[in-house]
């Protein structure tokens, strides 16, 4: 299969959407950058990637506003879901052309946002695809991104099952040496990582800005996890997606290998900034109370995470 060509945006270029965009800018592909905070330090002094896998820098286009940036054959969106109100003024300058539309956004409800902001209806699905990225990355400067560990990408198509489309970005993101897989439902790979993000991103928080070696270091703290992964797989199941119970373990091994990993919404409430409580949290458990699945722990860590989150941004609880 031939790697996706045509000119590639990306839109929301954090430390999730400037990784992978810098990685298939230095692999040859046509890649154009929507920043904001960083564009004036990424203009002057181009883009830097520190990574496990070996530093590199350049310096691709990028753009103020997505006026300026234009039509894409393909937008990656890495915008952190409580900037989802954006989406349609976002999108719609550069998805003119009738070009794709891929969202690699953690949590729940995704997919059905992008194709909203792109008009609704079965047209607009039809330009919609998911993914899940499992990078452990953060910006720790204007411009610069850290990665430390993992990378792969999972990928679905939001209607129907994979095409060949679906092949070929995923041939793009391994030919810049990025895992990237396959799969036949948007939901399993949500799901999935869902059975990650949900203990160590709400703890995080909800536990005193605790990193995941704190978490996995105290003794409540950890079977805890354990225990709300496997609700995170009671839910999945009333949602029609199958986790095999070996996965859990799997999360839980190579967890430590990360070190002392923040989480994104870690990081979010130290800084002061709003939480994707509602994609990551919120959105599944309604989702297993209206199946009529218990999920009490999971429902006491969104409301605990949610007031925090409300309180610290000065709004009522």
């Amino acid at each position: 299969m031939e790697p996706f060509s045509g000119r590639i945006g990306i839109v929301g270029a954090g430390a999730l959407g400037a990784f992978y965009g810098a990685r298939l800018a230095r692999a040859g592909h046509d890649v154009h950058f929507l920043m904001r905070r960083d564009y004036d330090a990424v203009r002057t002094n181009g883009l830097t990637v520190k990574s496990i896998e070996g530093d590199f820098h350049l310096r691709p286009p990028v753009y103020r506003t997505a006026e300026e940036m234009g039509p894409c054959d393909l937008t990656i969106v890495g915008l952190k879901t409580t900037d989802n109100a954006a989406l349609p003024s976002l999108l719609r300058p550069v998805t003119a052309g009738g070009g794709l539309v891929l969202t690699l956004q953690n949590g729940l409800g995704n997919e059905e946002a992008i194709a909203a902001a792109l008009g609704g209806g079965a047209d607009a699905e039809e330009r919609v695809l998911g993914g899940t990225a499992f990078l452990c990355s953060n910006r720790i400067a204007p411009g610069v991104v850290n990665h430390m560990d993992q990378g792969w990408v999972r990928l679905a198509e939001f209607r129907g099952p994979a095409r060949e489309r679906t092949h070929a970005i995923a041939a793009m993101f391994t030919s810049a040496g990025i895992q990237c897989e396959v799969r036949e439902s948007v939901a399993s790979i949500r799901w999935h990582k869902l059975v990650w993000n949900v203990p160590f991103n709400g703890l995080g928080v909800a536990a005193g800005r605790a990193n995941t070696a704190d978490i996995l270091a105290d003794d409540e703290l950890a079977p805890l996890v354990r225990d709300l992964m496997g609700e995170v797989v009671a839910a999945a199941e009333s949602d029609a997606v199958r986790i095999e119970p070996s996965f859990i373990d799997l999360m839980i091994e190579v967890t430590p290998k990360m070190g002392g990993y923040r989480t994104s919404m870690q990081i979010d409430y130290e800084e002061g900034r709003p939480l994707e409580v509602e994609s990551i949290l919120g959105e599944p458990v309604r989702r297993a109370r209206k199946a009529g699945v218990p999920v009490p722990r999971m429902q006491m860590l969104y409301a605990l995470v949610r007031r925090l989150d409300a309180l610290r941004r000065g709004a009522k609880p």
